[in-house]
């Protein structure tokens, strides 16, 4: 034995190396695919908001007066659906 690879086992080494490179630049563009989905989402897409206003509701009060979501307009507002079963 002179101390060196076979062919085989080069060959084998260099297809483990190109799978590697393989998996690399996959889990790269994945990486950067799932960031720029969440700045996108983060930033909105930077258009006018439009697409992001909810439908204009209306719902009862506690107090039975009617509250539309319209009059909240420019402030921040939480809205919870809750469900019963």
């Amino acid at each position: 034995m002179s101390g060196q690879p076979s062919k085989r086992s080069r060959r084998e080494a260099a297809k483990r190396a190109a799978q590697r490179r393989q998996r690399m630049k996959w889990g790269g563009f994945i990486t950067a695919l799932v960031l720029g989905v969440g700045v996108f989402a983060l930033f909105g897409g930077g258009g006018d908001g439009a697409a992001a206003m909810a439908p204009d509701f209306e719902l009862s009060g506690p107090d039975g007066d009617t509250v539309r979501l319209s009059d909240f307009r420019g402030q921040p507002v939480a809205v919870t659906f809750m469900h019963t079963w």
